[in-house]
């Protein structure tokens, strides 16, 4: 069988949750013997790259952002090319496309309409500029705000099926777009469970990761955007100080709201209970989740499923989190007392004050709840149960293409 992937983003060194399951869905169908294929989409302004991840032949172009129509135009020009090159031998049997852009060029210039589509749909690309763009005003933000709705929602009416990766983006799809739920299938992420493991002595990993002593280790990760509620974390941390909670946050990651961040340490003087990592590689993410005491999620808005949540289980590191999209039916399946009430700062001190509580009084309770987060991260988010599922999902399609339905 022969697939091609679609994207806006890259298939070789994701940085993103997206790309990152762009990446393990690819290389997993290469596993299971098909001739895999991926047309993405660099940043910048640079010459189309033709490489090999991992058995996948991948062609990475990048378009021109000088103006609206340039970019429209070169958009309409090159995924086609490229597509054409890859099919000049042998058709597609499928394609599953991943983010809006490159698949709508597809769809509008006819070259996947000879075959079923699957759209993994992580999260409404309109809602998200919106929310990273707010400060710039209502009427600069609304014919971009549109045109995005408008092109995903014509991703999805083409579409011979919608995967997403939480009951939470079903639903999304069904009140923004008007899709049926009947179209839309749920495929929870998952997580490289070698790659992912506990660390064998944590104590020793704290101190080679410099982790002050006498401390309960917070961890997150995040894009430093406003949707992630990462003001709302370090306020939850300054109340944390102000009741004699011995905690410590480690913040990692990089964006725009970095300067606001840092703005906030220094009015709630926070400067010995919160350290900024900035950009952490991903090859040293399982040292970090692996010596941290919890790992917090404090997402506001559009938590479509959070991969960083199961790596840090199976690195056997608990997880408190907001109870907010995919979060929520991740942490409720697994013990619902570490959802915070809410995504306030209040309601988040409450939830860390009660898991500190509770779980720290005995440290073989703690050790125990450690195994707990491993073995349920095991069970139910492996990437190979993913990508099953995804194989089953691209036969369907295949087979109802060819029924006529």
């Amino acid at each position: 069988m022969k697939v091609l992937f679609v994207a806006d983003g890259t298939l070789k060194n994701p940085a993103s949750g997206s790309e990152q399951v762009l990446h393990q869905q690819a290389t997993g169908l290469i596993a299971q013997g098909m001739d895999v294929f991926a047309l993405t989409r660099q940043e910048g302004r640079a010459p189309t790259i033709h490489r090999d991840v991992k058995g996948v032949e991948e062609a990475c172009y990048s378009l021109s952002t000088k103006s609206v129509p340039g970019f429209f135009s070169s958009l309409l020009r090159e995924p086609p090319r490229l597509y054409d090159v890859f099919s000049k031998d042998r058709p597609f049997d499928a394609a599953i496309c991943h983010h809006p852009f490159t698949y709508f060029a597809l769809l509008a210039t006819g070259r996947l309409s000879d075959i079923p589509t699957i759209h993994v749909f992580h999260s409404p690309t309109h809602e998200e500029y919106h929310l990273l763009h707010k400060k710039r005003g209502w009427l600069r933000n609304v014919l971009p705000v549109r045109a995005r709705w408008m092109i995903e929602k014509y991703c999805h009416k083409r579409s011979t099926r919608i995967m997403v990766l939480s009951e939470y983006m079903k639903q999304k799809v069904v009140d923004i777009y008007g899709i049926p739920d009947s179209r839309i299938i749920v495929n929870p992420g998952g997580v490289d469970l070698n790659f992912f493991q506990p660390p064998v002595d944590r104590e020793r990993l704290k101190r080679n990761l410099d982790f002050p002593k006498g401390r309960i280790h917070l961890f997150t990760v995040r894009n430093l955007e406003p949707r992630m509620g990462l003001d709302n974390l370090l306020k939850c941390i300054h109340i944390l100080k102000r009741n004699q909670t011995r905690t410590h946050l480690i913040l990692g990651g990089e964006g725009a709201e970095r300067e606001n961040l840092e703005d906030l340490i220094g009015k709630y003087d926070l400067s010995d209970s919160v350290t900024m990592m900035g950009f952490i590689p991903s090859d040293r993410l399982p040292e970090y989740y692996g010596a941290a005491d919890f790992f917090i999620l404090p997402t506001r808005r559009l938590e479509g499923f959070g991969l960083v949540t199961v790596e840090s289980m199976a690195c056997g590191t608990p997880v408190l989190g907001t109870p907010v999209g995919g979060t929520k039916e991740i942490l409720s399946a697994f013990d619902s007392r570490f959802l915070f009430k809410d995504s306030s700062p209040e309601a988040m001190a409450v939830g860390v004050e009660a898991a500190i509580n509770k779980n720290f009084a005995r440290r073989e309770e703690y050790d125990a709840l450690r195994v707990q987060c491993r073995g349920y991260a095991e069970r139910n988010y492996s990437w190979n149960r993913h990508v099953d599922q995804l194989r089953s999902i691209i036969d369907e399609a295949i087979s109802s293409r060819h029924k006529g339905f």
